[in-house]
C-alpha cells in the first residue's frame, strides 16, 4: 500500500511541476512593458482565440471578458473597468500593459494572492465638501448635504455588519483634503470610502467609482502623461487593495441603474489628494449627477441615498470578507430596484458595436466647459439625528497605534449581459515554446502557488512620451463640479466652477 501510495505521488508531482513555471510572451511598445493576448489567457484560464476583429470576448471557469483593440475600455464580468494604458496590436497577436496585468487584473481575477492582504477591522467614510464648499448643486439642495447624510446612513449599515466606523466629518464644516487624509492614518487596520455626487452636462449621468492611478500611469481624465505622474505617492503602496476595493463597491452600486446599462460609467483612475495621500485602501465614489434633472429628482430622496448607502457597504463587506477570509453577511435591500432613468440620445461611442453581445449602449455625452448651477434654496443639513451644532468629533475607540502618520507609510459604454454559449470553449492554449522570459515571476491560475506576484514598478515610459503641459492643466485636488468624461480626444482637465480647497503641495 505504502509503495503503491509512493508512486502515486511520483506520478501527480510529474505532471504537476512543469505548472509550476510560465513563460510569458512579451514585448515593448513606445518603451512599455507588454504581454500577448495568448499568454494572458493562458495564465488567467481564459479560452484563447486569435482575434479575428475589433473586438476579443472570452469567458474563463469563474470569469467572463471584453476587449476593445485600441481602447482603454475594457468588461470584466460585465462591469466596466478604465485601462490605464490601451489594448495594443503586435506582430502576431494583441498586447496588453503589464502594468494592467499587475496593477488591475491580477488583484481582480486573483484577490486572494495579493501579497498585503491583511484584516480589515473598520472603514473611515469620508462625507465630501462641507461647510464654505458646497460642492455640486442642484435647485434641491447642495452636494455636501447629500454626501453627509448618506454617509450616516452608510455608517449605520456597517456598524450593525460589526465593523467600527469613523467619519471624517459630522457636520456641515469645512475639513482640508490633507486633514482628512491625516485622519484615515491614524487607522492602520482601516479602509477608506469618500462620497460624492457629480454635476456636469444635464445628459450626463451614472455612476463612477475612482482609485488611485498606479505610477508612471495617467489619470483616466488625461489623454497625456504628466512628468508629476511618474512619481511615486503614499498611496501607492495598496494599489492592488486600492484596485480590489473600488471593483468590490462598483460592482454593487451599478445594480441600482438595472434598466440602464450605460449608467456604468466605469472604474477609473485619478490622483485626488483624499486618495493620493492616503495609507489605506481608498476610493472615491461618485453617487449620480446632481445636475441631471431626472438624477437629482432620485438623489434629493431618502430611499435612493439609504439605497446607495447598502451598496456601498454590500461592495466594503465583500472587499472585508476578501482581505480576511471572513464571512459577514451582506446587507440586503430595503427596496425594490429603481425604474430606469429616462436620458437624452446619446452621442456616438468608439465601443457602440455590434458583437456577440449585442449592441452596445452609447454613452451620455459630458462637456469639457464650465457649468453654473445655482440653487434656487438651501436644503438644511440633516443627521438622522445629530444635532446641526454637534462638535465634529470621532465616536470610535482610538486604535494601537494613534500617532502614526501618513508618511510612515510609505468615464464609456457596459455592455449588457452576455449570452449563454451554445458550446463549450476548448481549454486554454499551452504558451508557445520560443516565449520570450517570464514578466515578474506570476504564476498562472492552474499553477501551485510559489510566492506572491512580482509588484516591482513597471519601466518607465521613454522621456518623449512625457507632455510638459503647463501646470495650470493639472488635475484638480479633488472632483471638479464639472467632471471630464475620458475619450481619446480629451485634451484638457476641466475647470472647477469653484477653486480647489487646497493647493497642490
Amino acid at each position: 500500500m505504502t509503495k503503491a501510495c509512493l508512486a502515486l505521488a511520483f506520478f501527480c508531482l510529474f505532471f504537476v511541476l512543469p505548472l509550476r513555471a510560465f513563460d510569458w510572451e512579451t514585448a515593448t511598445v513606445n518603451g512599455r512593458d507588454y504581454v500577448t493576448l495568448r499568454s494572458f489567457c493562458t495564465f488567467y484560464g481564459f479560452y484563447y482565440e486569435v482575434p479575428g476583429g475589433d473586438y476579443f470576448t472570452s469567458r474563463s471557469t469563474a470569469h467572463s471578458l471584453r476587449f476593445k483593440l485600441g481602447n482603454s475600455d475594457i468588461y470584466i464580468d460585465g462591469v466596466h473597468y478604465v485601462l490605464s494604458l490601451p489594448i495594443e496590436s503586435g506582430d502576431h497577436d494583441w498586447l496588453v500593459s503589464r502594468m494592467d496585468v499587475i496593477k488591475l487584473f491580477d488583484p481582480i481575477l486573483r484577490p486572494t494572492e495579493a501579497s498585503d492582504r491583511h484584516t480589515i477591522r473598520g472603514v473611515v467614510i469620508d462625507p465630501g465638501h462641507g461647510g464654505t464648499d458646497n460642492g455640486a448643486a442642484s435647485s434641491l439642495g447642495y452636494e455636501k448635504t447629500y454626501t453627509l447624510e448618506t454617509a450616516f446612513i452608510l455608517e449605520g449599515i456597517l456598524r450593525a455588519a460589526g465593523l467600527k466606523t469613523v467619519l471624517t466629518r459630522r457636520t456641515d464644516v469645512f475639513v482640508d483634503l490633507y486633514e482628512r487624509a491625516h485622519i484615515a492614518s491614524l487607522y492602520p487596520d482601516y479602509a477608506f470610502v469618500s462620497i460624492h455626487y457629480n454635476s456636469a452636462t444635464p445628459e450626463a449621468h451614472g455612476l463612477e467609482t475612482y482609485c488611485l492611478a498606479p505610477r508612471g500611469a495617467a489619470s483616466s481624465s488625461s489623454a497625456y502623461l504628466s512628468r508629476a505622474d511618474i512619481y511615486k505617492l503614499p498611496g501607492n503602496d495598496t494599489d492592488a487593495l486600492n484596485i480590489l476595493l473600488a471593483s468590490c463597491v462598483h460592482s454593487e452600486i451599478i445594480r441600482l441603474n438595472p434598466g440602464d446599462p450605460s449608467a456604468d460609467r466605469g472604474v477609473k483612475r485619478a490622483r485626488f489628494v483624499v486618495i493620493k495621500q492616503n495609507i489605506l485602501p481608498a476610493i472615491l465614489v461618485e453617487g449620480g449627477f446632481v445636475s441631471n434633472h431626472m438624477e437629482a429628482r432620485r438623489i434629493d430622496r431618502e430611499d435612493y441615498r439609504q439605497r446607495l448607502a447598502e451598496a456601498i457597504a454590500r461592495g466594503i463587506i465583500r472587499f472585508v470578507n476578501v482581505m480576511g477570509d471572513r464571512n459577514i453577511p451582506l446587507p440586503e435591500e430595503t427596496a425594490p430596484a429603481p425604474k430606469p432613468v429616462p436620458v437624452a440620445p446619446p452621442a456616438p461611442s468608439g465601443l457602440a458595436s455590434e458583437s456577440m453581445y449585442g449592441a452596445f449602449p452609447k454613452p451620455s455625452p459630458v462637456s469639457t466647459s464650465t457649468a453654473s448651477h445655482k440653487p434656487k434654496k438651501k436644503k438644511p443639513i440633516t443627521t438622522n439625528g445629530t444635532p446641526s451644532n454637534a462638535p465634529n468629533t470621532v465616536q470610535t475607540p482610538v486604535p494601537a497605534n494613534p500617532t502614526q502618520s501618513a508618511s510612515a507609510r510609505s468615464s464609456t459604454t457596459p455592455p449588457p449581459a452576455p449570452a449563454s454559449s451554445t458550446s463549450t470553449p476548448p481549454p486554454a492554449a499551452t504558451p508557445a515554446e520560443t516565449a520570450t522570459a517570464p514578466v515578474g515571476g506570476i504564476k498562472p491560475a492552474n499553477a501551485t502557488p510559489s510566492g506572491p506576484l512580482n509588484l516591482n514598478e513597471p519601466v518607465s515610459p521613454a522621456p518623449t512620451s512625457v507632455s510638459d503641459k503647463p501646470a495650470a492643466s493639472a488635475e484638480p485636488d479633488e472632483p471638479p463640479t464639472v467632471s471630464i468624461y475620458p475619450t481619446a480626444q480629451a485634451t484638457n482637465a476641466a475647470t472647477p466652477t469653484t477653486p480647489p480647497s487646497t493647493s497642490q503641495p
